[in-house]
């Protein structure tokens, strides 16, 4: 009975699969049935330079998961060119006398996602390279071309402590300016799992709410400690027209993307969203006016409207769907594009190595082979289950006659994800090892 079952399940993977050649179909054919996984929630595509190798669902609109950042980096390549640089100034008014400024300081913002409090280091820097020990003024906070996203409404890490018959201390650092009478407060929703040791200290990095303002009142107190005083506020305002510059901080976009792709961090790769809008001087410089960039590079690769649906550029959402067709469409663009292809390549994680794919693939011929992003999304409901189910792969293959191969591999259900991983992982030793490639 169970062979039969097999067989039909057989039958009906090649009724679906419009061309498949040169490739071992069957083998792949064989670990996607005997796992049980649902053929309609599948969508596969294996190319090498002369064509399609194997298709699956190729043209069904799936979720695609942090695949996506595969697209907001091509569009960021594209569009803003790979020597670009995301730059933060300190400006300032006034002139300075006896060490005194008398002005504000202005920190304009400049998209960078990657600034963060060591940065603030570099204009501290330069303030005492330019003798300046007191300020008569305000920190002023421009960043005026992000005015819609003050507050970040993203997911907070929220734990109640438990600490036996000891006290637990919770410190901020960089730590936050509360006006008198002001409230705040944790929500949990799951336990801590694991047990602190007495003295030990638990991190965690979470995002902020009003990042402006904080980075600001971060760098009032590193001039406090610097025993330059300021006699001013933190503010938000506009830089005025005869502003001189303090000092800046600059990013290469090729490091923005390598640690997007490697790590796969949403942060970066919806700030790059706003940042596309930004550059271009659209205002308010948010999500709906940077992803018509992305819509703008999916024409160009030639990819059709009826391919996807996207409203994000992270790829954490269950609102955004694309074809594998499509997917593999954007890749072999950016393999063949010579300005951006090896940026783009190098940026993603390779198996048994680094970024997200350090762990997988490991001691196997697929080892350093894979040049892959992953995608995941889903809430578990079991060991073997999970709600909303995304597994994503997609990448370059190297085979082992030297043969350079794309591949996309999308699967929206509920089967274990490491169950979903382990079966992609297979195919990639696969496609690496399989003598006809």
């Amino acid at each position: 009975m169970r062979r039969l079952g097999l067989t039909v399940l057989t039958i009906l993977f090649f009724s679906i699969l419009p061309h498949a050649w040169g490739l071992d179909q069957s083998r792949i054919l064989d670990m996607l049935v005997e796992k049980g996984l649902d053929s309609e929630q599948v969508g596969m595509i294996i190319q090498d330079d002369n064509g399609k190798l194997f298709t699956l669902n190729e043209t069904k609109q799936l979720k695609p998961a942090s695949t996506m950042k595969i697209l907001t980096a091509g569009t960021a390549l594209q569009s803003l060119g790979k020597d670009f640089e995301f730059k933060t100034e300190l400006l300032a008014t006034g002139a300075v006398k006896y060490h005194v400024l008398r002005g504000s300081l202005y920190l304009k913002a400049g998209g960078d996602p990657t600034f963060r409090s060591i940065s603030l280091a570099q204009f501290l820097a330069n303030l005492k390279s330019q003798g300046i020990q007191s300020i008569d003024g305000n920190i002023v906070i421009d960043d005026s071309n992000y005015s819609d996203i003050h507050t970040m409404n993203m997911k907070s890490w929220g734990e109640t402590p438990n600490p036996g018959n000891y006290p637990l201390f919770v410190n901020v650092d960089p730590p936050s300016n509360l006006a008198p009478g002001s409230r705040n407060w944790l929500r949990a929703k799951r336990r801590l799992r694991r047990l602190l040791e007495l003295n030990e200290n638990y991190v965690i990095y979470q995002n902020m709410t009003e990042p402006d303002l904080w980075t600001g009142q971060d760098f009032a107190l590193m001039l406090h400690h610097a025993k330059i005083h300021v006699s001013g506020k933190v503010v938000r305002g506009a830089i005025p027209e005869g502003a001189w510059s303090v000092g800046s901080v600059s990013t290469p976009l090729t490091k923005v993307i390598h640690d997007m792709l490697k790590s796969s961090n949403n942060f970066y790769a919806d700030m790059l969203i706003r940042d596309l809008a930004a550059e271009a001087n659209l205002r308010p410089a948010n999500v709906e006016a940077g992803m018509q960039f992305i819509y703008d590079f999916l024409a160009k690769v030639g990819v059709s409207h009826d391919d996807y649906s996207l409203n994000s550029g992270s790829g954490f959402t269950h609102r955004s769907y694309i074809t594998a067709g499509a997917l593999c469409s954007v890749l072999n663009y950016l393999r063949d594009e010579p300005e951006v292809s090896t940026v783009f390549a190098d940026s993603l994680p390779i198996a048994g190595k680094d970024g997200t794919l350090r762990h997988r693939m490991r001691r196997t011929e697929a080892q350093g082979n894979i040049h892959a992003k992953t995608g995941y999304l889903g809430t578990p409901v079991s060991r073997y289950k999970v709600r909303d189910g995304v597994v994503a792969l997609a990448g370059f293959a190297t085979s082992s006659a030297g043969r350079n191969l794309t591949f996309v591999f999308l699967y929206n259900g509920s089967r274990s994800p490491n169950l979903v991983r382990s079966i992609f992982d297979k195919i990639c030793v696969e496609l690496v090892t399989d003598p006809e490639l």
